[in-house]
């Protein structure tokens, strides 16, 4: 059945990218990326006083200066032309960019997860840095621009600063400040929006169907060992539960707010939540949330759930959960696939 569901959504998700259009479950700084993130850096002033605008060609755009998340002035002489991306959570708008960076922290991991797998003919020019970061790994990259991320990069960043100028971010930008902050980078600030405009567009679309829907409430959740289960924080999944961000879905009463924080239950606690659709998390590596699905069955707990009763168990790809422009889209269309069924 995975294999089954895995296909069709992958090539749902490529039908979609083609038409135009909440890695790692947390890194050593957290990963919340909540909605209206304000974005830490901004493009500076550069020689010409156009230089911050939209440029007209894009030698016009260069060179420019960046100012990033530590204060530091960049000066980006020209087009980056090889990215390293030294931190995962931070690959997912390249590719959203058109870009392809010529590394990336633990990368052969995010080419797992279903939101990728219409970049898989990009992979063999991604060099995997590992987890943690290898610098010789990014020397060997021989990249013009490295993109990084404190305090996750904080032990090596003085070497990385050897190789090629570094900009480095924190992880408090959500998908769109991604997009419209590494555009800059690249002197196409247009293309950032127009993505971003591109799927804000998706979602309001998705929004507007699933309207009908405002009454059920929805959980995402993940099975863990020793029976218990977490449930993704509303702050892992804004681009689904924001009312006028994201989809619109309604949490069950006491849902978690924070990812990290009174998110763990056991079967009776989920009981209590009851949500009228489940959303499980799957790694799609192994078959283990069907075993365990499977084994649920049994169960006469599990069985009174309003979701389960119902046949609204879906699993979902950890995509969803990435934070990213990439998994946005991909679980903004696999959760409007499942509820519209």
């Amino acid at each position: 059945m995975k294999k089954l569901l895995a296909l069709c959504l992958t090539f749902a998700f490529a039908a979609g990218l083609m038409a135009g259009c909440g890695g790692k479950e947390a890194a050593e700084n957290g990963d919340n990326a909540a909605a209206g993130a304000s974005p830490a850096a901004s493009v500076a002033a550069s020689a010409s006083p156009a230089a911050s605008a939209a440029p007209k060609t894009e030698a016009a755009a260069f060179p420019l200066t960046y100012k990033d998340a530590l204060g530091n002035e960049i000066v980006i002489k020209e087009r980056p032309k090889r990215v390293a991306v030294a931190f995962f959570h931070f690959l997912e708008p390249w590719f959203s960019l058109d870009v392809t960076p010529v590394a990336a922290d633990n990368a052969s991991s995010l080419f797992g997860f279903l939101s990728f797998q219409p970049f898989l003919k990009e992979q063999a020019n991604v060099l995997d840095l590992g987890s943690p970061v290898s610098v010789e790994k990014v020397l060997e990259s021989k990249p013009d621009l490295i993109i990084a991320a404190t305090p996750y990069n904080d032990k090596i960043m003085d070497q990385l600063k050897q190789i090629a100028p570094v900009v480095v971010f924190k992880n408090d930008l959500d998908w769109k400040g991604r997009l419209l902050e590494f555009s800059k980078l690249i002197g196409e600030p247009k293309k950032g929006q127009d993505k971003v405009d591109e799927i804000e567009k998706l979602i309001a679309a998705n929004r507007e169907k699933l309207a009908a829907k405002k009454d059920e409430t929805v959980a995402f959740i993940s099975f863990n060992n020793k029976g218990t289960y977490t449930a993704f924080g509303l702050d892992r999944c804004v681009a689904f539960y924001d009312k006028t961000a994201g989809l619109g879905l309604t949490p069950p009463a006491n849902y978690p707010a924070v990812h990290g924080k009174d998110n763990i239950f056991t079967l009776e606690g989920l009981l209590q939540l009851n949500p009228s659709y489940i959303f499980l998390w799957d790694d799609m590596t192994s078959n283990s949330e069907e075993t365990t699905l499977e084994e649920l069955k049994k169960n006469p707990v599990w069985n009174t759930l309003t979701a389960v009763k119902n046949n609204h168990v879906f699993i979902i790809d950890r995509a969803a959960f990435s934070a990213g422009p990439l998994g946005v889209e991909y679980g903004v269309k696999a959760i409007s696939e499942f509820m519209l069924k």
